[in-house]
């Protein structure tokens, strides 16, 4: 797979993860960089591939991957940076 990639979930209790992923999504979207957004609520094979991905067997959205370069996990309060060498 190519491009950019945030794993996210549409089904979720935790008010944190909505949070998380409403500032990825918000700060894409306005400098206007291309992604696609991949539900991993739709296919457990999706969540298993953001957890494969990840290397972490209980990784939770937003995941970031840049084509098959793992990119991190979103860091609120990171000045929108991610963990693990992502964005910046």
């Amino acid at each position: 797979m190519s491009g950019l990639r945030v794993y996210s979930t549409s089904v979720t209790g935790s008010r944190e993860i909505k949070s998380q992923q409403s500032e990825v999504t918000r700060i894409l979207d306005g400098k206007r960089i291309q992604y696609q957004l991949v539900d991993i609520s739709q296919d457990n094979a999706l969540r298993d591939e953001m957890r494969a991905l990840a290397g972490n067997p209980k990784a939770t959205p937003p995941q970031i991957v840049n084509g098959d370069q793992y990119c991190g996990v979103w860091a609120l309060g990171g000045g929108g940076e991610s963990v693990g060498g992502g964005l910046r």
